[in-house]
């Protein structure tokens, strides 16, 4: 019998007020959500070598430029499961504590540019395209301030697997990283053995026979998608890092589980809302820039 969406709400809500660090996550046309509970490990190399990449597990959550304060975090499975029950049942006796704010939490270490500074910050944009440094640039833009003061991240988590039954949604929660909720239709590479499949932004799927994928993963790491990055991508990042206004931390970063029961999913973290203290900061499209 299908409980009330309260209930499950309630169930993500008591994650996030134990203290414990997870990720919440439901894949996009399915109703099940899985669920990892464990130690978040900052991934100090994070340009992953084949070899790393082959020997660990968890779930991913990459940002779109890391550095030693926002750096690529892999939540190690130390409870992992799948379906409202079964989560419920491993999750009931977890500890009520008081969440651990990090650095990513107290402020986006810059302010969000007003209106009048987007323009400008516009306008630095499409003088790199138009004198030819490149070929395209993706100008993102994000919203600080206070809304729906009476929805928990657990009914946000709900809200949004209703809403968007084709996308990943996830919750999650690191000490480094701090509190994520979001969705996005955007799947990068998905595999597992032998068989690996990456997605193009126009949906074309291409089908890779490979024994190790491990240099499918690093691809997707080290090079952002040109669709939220620019062309060529690699100094599109840089630039965006140094002139965009704010950081981007983990939006347009990848997220999902790697090597996880056999099978990685890795997602452009597309649309997301991270939480503040005192204020929630909403990350979400933009304007791409083309010669």
């Amino acid at each position: 019998m299908k409980k009330p969406f309260e209930y499950y709400a309630a169930i993500a809500q008591r994650l996030v007020e134990s203290g414990q660090e997870f990720a919440l996550y439901r894949f996009p046309c399915e109703t099940a959500p899985r669920l990892i509970v464990g130690n978040a490990v900052p991934l100090q190399d994070t340009h992953y070598s084949v070899s790393a990449a082959s020997s660990v597990s968890g779930f991913l959550f990459h940002p779109f430029s890391p550095t030693r304060t926002c750096p690529t975090l892999l939540i190690r499975p130390e409870i992992a499961c799948r379906g409202w029950d079964i989560i419920d049942s491993e999750t009931e006796n977890l500890p009520h504590q008081r969440i651990t704010l990090c650095h990513l939490e107290h402020k986006l270490q810059r302010p969000v540019p007003r209106s009048d500074d987007f323009q400008r910050i516009y306008r630095i944009f499409r003088n790199q395209i138009d004198r030819g440094r490149f070929h395209s640039l993706y100008l993102s833009q994000a919203i600080e301030g206070r809304w729906a003061e009476d929805a928990d991240e657990g009914t946000l988590f709900m809200k949004m697997a209703e809403m968007y039954p084709e996308e990943l949604v996830y919750l999650t929660y690191t000490r480094i990283g701090g509190r994520w909720t979001g969705h996005t239709p955007r799947m990068l590479l998905r595999g597992g053995s032998s068989r690996w499949e990456t997605v193009s932004p126009s949906g074309t799927r291409h089908i890779t026979f490979s024994p190790d994928g491990a240099h499918l993963i690093n691809d997707v790491l080290q090079i952002p998608p040109e669709e939220v990055s620019g062309q060529p991508s690699s100094s599109a990042r840089e630039f965006i890092r140094l002139h965009e206004g704010y950081p981007r931390l983990y939006f347009t970063g990848t997220v999902g589980p790697l090597n996880l029961y056999g099978e990685t999913v890795l997602f452009l973290n597309l649309s997301c809302l991270k939480q503040h203290p005192a204020s929630q900061a909403i990350f979400y499209g933009g304007t791409m820039l083309k010669r």
